[in-house]
């Protein structure tokens, strides 16, 4: 072969390098150029892959059943864990620190894709995307929402920043007290469904009509409770079609979210409803001063008698209400909208399905062995024991029927690091007899059947950081509160709306529809 020849071959050979290496797509599984190596090709190391995680748990030791577990996972994947819990009060101070030391480990927790110390990762380089390892992760592929795939698409050019914590995307009902109910003569439907006048029906006699029967007027309807920003927020969202961010029925944008259009009464409606509920008196007085356990502790002690809540969480409820009621029960609704529909999602963010997520550092070595080890969490022959956990650890085994240990939770890192989409098996306590499995499924179900998830993904538009904005925010809260506590008419919010689109909401709006077009138009 003449040497003209053979230097053609090298150039050409070099182009389709190059070309390979510049592919990229927005999928799950896809190529992205920042891979360094083929992930299917990398040898397998004969000793394991030492990996250090960087976790948020309640607690930081490690129990003697997520230590078995941790082993289990070790001897799958040819790895050695070490694992750093820092207090969870102080995790995102400890996160921060290990973000501008330089020191990263191999996987690090982030709570929200909001989080600066996240999007700033990106930023520096200090999290690669996972795009490339992806195409060997098939329990990921198959137990992820897509809408949480979407999510950390941080820099919205289709390379993903992390590995999803799934949990189940859901539209959350009320707890009710089943004996108060029957103490006041109100039936429930077969279907669970009540309508928005039967939910007040509800609240007002729990209120005014001795549900407890103990003789004296000591009881609420229900208990309300400050969000983040200790704002109170409307007890009914859903039935009266505030949903997030969806396409718009008309006006000036393609996407809005009721609770921003100028044109709409569905908030307003929501903000009406509990206004005239807090000026009955049904609410707990305190409510403007409880955050969420001082919410549920009120529940649980009997001070009011619906809670809003995850289906799932019967078993939980349930024995706290007995330590004060023995012979109490429960029962859970979902509130119909003026249609006879029910359909929920979230007042402001989306529900993808994203329950916090672990970013992979450039000082991984193996990368490929991190998104394997997090797939096989969720493998068929794993997953058993991430629900139930080990026969004398965390369950006993009579007449072939499992029965839960119960005492102090000790299962954090295998139970909660990594979870199944739409799995509400995983939410039914090991041992749980049938004829209660058999009353929470329903509910459980129709929580994953109706909800309406909203297409912002969780995205907060740079508007959302300007002076301007951030300053009128206050202003926003502020009235908000006072609408529904009764103390301004809900005639104010116009006044409030129009102030908001002033101080930074319109190019909020416009920012907002942006990304959801770019979004929707990658699917």
């Amino acid at each position: 072969m003449s040497l003209k020849r053979k230097g053609m071959l090298t150039v050409i050979a070099g182009m389709m390098l190059v070309a390979t290496a510049c592919g990229t797509t927005d999928k799950p599984g896809g190529t992205n150029s920042a891979a360094t190596a083929d992930p299917v090709k990398s040898a397998e190391p004969a000793a394991p892959v030492p990996i250090k995680i960087m976790a948020n748990h309640e607690q930081p030791d490690i129990s003697a059943t997520d230590a078995k577990f941790i082993e289990q996972l070790e001897k799958k994947n040819n790895v050695k864990l070490t694992f750093e819990i820092p207090p969870s009060t102080g995790y995102l101070e400890r996160q921060q620190l290990m973000l501008s030391s330089g020191e990263y480990p191999d996987v690090v927790f982030f709570q929200n894709t909001t989080d600066q110390a996240y999007l700033n990762a990106v930023r520096d380089g200090i999290l690669v995307p996972v795009n490339d390892y992806l195409k060997n992760a098939p329990n990921l592929m198959k137990y992820t929402y897509q809408s949480s795939w979407d999510q950390l698409k941080a820099n919205q050019d289709g390379k993903i920043y992390g590995i999803p914590r799934t949990s189940v995307v859901r539209n959350d009902g009320y707890w009710v007290r089943t004996d108060w109910l029957e103490n006041v003569g109100i039936p429930i439907p077969a279907n669970s469904e009540i309508t928005i006048q039967q939910f007040e029906d509800i609240l007002k006699k729990f209120t005014f009509n001795d549900p407890d029967k103990n003789g004296k007027n000591d009881t609420y309807g229900y208990a309300g409770a400050y969000n983040a920003r200790k704002v109170l927020e409307p007890i009914l969202t859903g039935p009266f079609g505030v949903m997030g961010w969806q396409k718009a029925s008309g006006g000036k944008y393609e996407y809005m979210n009721p609770m921003y259009d100028q044109n709409g009464t569905e908030f307003k409606k929501a903000l009406e409803f509990s206004a005239n509920l807090y000026k009955a008196g049904v609410l707990d007085p305190d409510s403007a001063l409880n955050d969420g356990t001082k919410q549920r502790e009120r529940f649980w002690r009997g001070l009011t008698g619906v809670y809003p809540g995850f289906a799932g969480h019967y078993t939980w409820h349930l024995p706290e209400i007995q330590k004060q009621a023995p012979k109490a029960d429960l029962t859970f609704v979902h509130v119909k909208n003026e249609k006879g529909e029910v359909k929920g999602g979230n007042l402001a963010t989306s529900p993808t399905g994203l329950w916090g997520f672990w970013g992979i550092t450039k000082n991984a070595k193996n990368p490929q062995k991190v998104v394997n080890l997090l797939d096989s969490w969720l493998s068929d022959d794993l997953w058993p024991v991430v629900v139930d956990g080990y026969e004398g650890q965390d369950y006993t085994v009579d007449n072939g029927q499992k029965k839960a240990i119960v005492g102090p939770p000790k299962n954090f890192i295998r139970r909660n690091s990594m979870r199944r989409a739409n799995d509400i098996g995983f939410f039914i306590t090991t041992g749980t007899p049938k004829e209660v499995v058999d009353k929470i499924t329903p509910w459980l179900k129709k929580s994953l059947e109706t909800v309406v998830a909203g297409k912002d993904l969780g995205f907060v538009p740079d508007a959302a950081k300007k002076p301007n904005y951030m300053d009128y925010q206050k202003e926003w809260d502020q009235t908000t509160m006072k609408i529904l506590m009764g103390e301004v008419p809900v005639a104010k919010f116009d006044e409030l709306l129009n102030g908001w689109y002033k101080a930074g909401g319109e190019e909020y709006v416009k920012q907002m529809n942006d990304y959801i077009k770019k979004m929707e138009s990658s699917k």
